[in-house]
């Protein structure tokens, strides 16, 4: 079956091709009398034609096209992330392209390098931690914006949530239910999201004349708050295991369970962000709530606009049920 073109719309509506060209850029405001408007419309849906994107491209140089480079599309937490961006994306015309490094620096060097090739307009950026900034200069010097999203790069505009005073609020109300004997799983030390939450943590604990039982790294995954939280329960006496996400906050329960103890009863835990898997658990989890869909939409919209100003999201406390009043 041959393929409708310009040409054949033009035919159809008794007009040039120019001006059907006006009608699909949105050229024709003021330029062109309603009723010769109306006319291509309705040719273009009798037809059913459909703007080969690459010519569209080749007139305007742009490609309509954002990037989402994000850490870890299992998490659900980027996931969710990724979903508001394309929302807005989706709206305003754009598609979206997701880039997930798999909290490798190498394959996000690598897909900095591919997303110049393919001449997106923008990018939405979570990095893994410090990215490669030369790859990112060369990014902003052939006018690709980026938004980071969550984590700071210097020197680029930030949508983030206030990791900091919500880790303090979470960790004062730990303290307020009795709990002495506390340990920490963060996250990665070279990213800001995590020295933040820890930051947070460490202050409250300091202002209660408390501290730490232990302080473990790990890198926001299941395994590794399964991981650390087995080594913590095998070498500490601990009241409860606060973790820098709810993803090893979910591991630390499953380590918890593994060696016999019940949460809340005899361990309490905690995690951080509040993504969708912690309202199906049980008991449900004590966490904070960061509101990854609207940090998404924000920095998408922060790009549309060309803002460079910095976004600090509130949060709130989800009091859940894994952590009860000390007797």
């Amino acid at each position: 079956m041959k393929r409708v073109t310009i040409r054949d719309v033009a035919l159809q509506a008794g007009v040039s091709p120019a001006t059907v060209s006006r009608v699909l850029n949105g050229y024709d405001i003021g330029h062109m009398r309603p009723e010769t408007k109306a006319r291509v419309l309705r040719a273009i849906e009798e037809l059913e034609y459909t703007p080969v994107k690459a010519a569209r491209v080749l007139r305007r140089q742009r490609t309509q096209t954002i990037a989402v480079l994000l850490p870890d599309i299992s998490n659900p937490f980027f996931a969710l992330l990724a979903r508001g961006v394309e929302s807005v994306a989706f709206t305003e015309g754009y598609s979206t392209l997701i880039c997930d490094s798999n909290h490798s620096v190498e394959k996000e060097s690598r897909y900095l390098d591919i997303l110049l090739a393919e001449g997106v307009e923008g990018i939405v950026f979570i990095p893994v931690g410090r990215p490669d900034m030369d790859r990112v200069e060369r990014l902003l010097r052939r006018g690709i914006k980026i938004v980071v999203a969550d984590r700071r790069v210097e020197g680029l505009p930030v949508v983030e949530a206030d990791n900091r005073g919500g880790s303090r609020e979470l960790t004062e109300y730990v303290i307020g239910l009795g709990y002495q004997r506390v340990a920490y799983i963060a996250g990665p030390k070279e990213v800001s999201t995590a020295q933040d939450r820890l930051t947070g943590f460490l202050e409250a604990l300091a202002e209660a004349g408390l501290k730490p039982l232990v302080v473990r790294h790990g890198n926001f995954t299941y395994e590794s708050g399964y991981d650390h939280a087995r080594k913590i329960l095998q070498n500490h006496q601990v009241d409860v295991i606060m973790c820098g996400n709810d993803l090893m906050a979910i591991g630390a329960i499953r380590a918890a369970e593994d060696k016999g103890l019940r949460v809340p009863e005899d361990l309490g835990v905690t995690g951080f962000d509040h993504v969708p898997w912690s309202e199906l658990m049980r008991p449900k989890l004590t966490t904070v709530e960061i509101p990854a869909y609207n940090m998404g939409q924000a920095a998408i919209r922060q790009f549309l606009k060309g803002d460079n100003q910095n976004r600090l999201l509130e949060v709130r406390i989800i009091p859940g049920a894994t952590c009860a009043r000390r007797r």
